[in-house]
């Protein structure tokens, strides 16, 4: 977790995708660097007070909270307090999909994959933490003395903390105040075709009404379901889609940031500065300089 990468893939040559880690270490400021991948991950903290970034989001993390890092979100944690420790479990997300049963379980998972904009941090007195922090210690200290069928084990434990958050997930309205799973379900399905078109042509000229068209909706009530559904507008969901992808490039690439702004569908440099700045709170520059220098320091 401390290593001095961007994008990085814990799952590489094992044959179990499965990772642990505990951090005290603090190299150039940082317990973990920014960086990103596929997989899933909790982060307890163990001792200390901690400030973690997720994407956009930037909050202090305290001892025993859980923090939720969803695939693909860029994250990092500084120390806040001399004392700060970590400990962190990785597994792909595959490692639960390949396994699931049944339509409905199979599209709520994929629902709560996609929103990106939920709850990440689970304090001491959130309904789940009894839940997760057992989880998440059995697991650790399975994949530490690995005896006999400890893979089925550590699965045991990753399905108990998964299900705990899909419950609470539904619980607390995918359908705002309704509740209804299998609503909530249909809409999803009925967008999806829009999500998997916005990712594969993030980088080309996007139009509401060829969106429409793949969903046989009105403009109206394709706008309404989406906003409902994602928590954001179409627009809106389509530059953070742009954005999430330069600061990948500008992390992974050598690309200049005009390049970067054109390969992910900003044809004005302007714009596409205004947008990151006020998606990230930094510039364009100022972000790739900041990872720099973690990387070279």
């Amino acid at each position: 977790m401390a290593d001095p990468q961007q994008r990085i893939n814990p799952s590489v040559g094992e044959r179990f995708p499965f990772r642990t880690a505990n951090v005290s270490n603090v190299i150039n400021g940082y317990l973990v660097y920014p960086h990103w991948h596929d997989q899933l991950e909790f982060i307890k903290v163990m001792d200390g007070n901690v400030l973690v970034t997720l994407d956009n989001q930037t909050f202090t993390a305290e001892q025993d909270d859980i923090i939720y890092v969803n695939s693909e979100q860029i994250h990092s944690v500084k120390p806040k307090t001399a004392n700060a420790r970590i400990m962190g479990i990785i597994f792909d997300k595959f490692f639960i999909t390949n396994f699931m049963e049944g339509f409905e379980t199979k599209q709520i998972y994929k629902l709560f994959i996609n929103i990106k904009q939920r709850q990440s941090l689970f304090a001491p007195s959130h309904p789940l933490w009894g839940e997760l922090n057992a989880a998440i210690q059995a697991s650790y200290e399975e994949n530490e003395r690995r005896d006999i069928y400890y893979e089925m084990a550590i699965k045991s434990c990753i399905y108990r903390m998964m299900t705990a958050i899909l419950r609470y997930f539904d619980k607390q309205g995918s359908t705002e105040k309704s509740g209804n799973t299998s609503l909530a379900i249909n809409h999803f399905v009925a967008i999806r075709p829009v999500l998997d078109h916005i990712e594969e042509h993030y980088a080309e000229s996007i139009y509401l009404v060829d969106l429409c068209r793949l969903v046989s909706m009105s403009p109206y009530h394709f706008s309404r379901t989406f906003k409902k559904l994602i928590g954001m507008t179409i627009p809106d969901y389509i530059n953070l889609t742009r954005i999430n992808m330069a600061k990948k490039m500008l992390m992974d690439s050598d690309l200049s940031i005009t390049e970067i702004a054109e390969k992910v569908g900003f044809c004005n440099m302007h714009y596409f500065g205004k947008v990151f700045k006020n998606t990230t709170g930094v510039s364009a520059l100022h972000f790739r300089n900041e990872i720099n220098k973690q990387v070279l320091s």
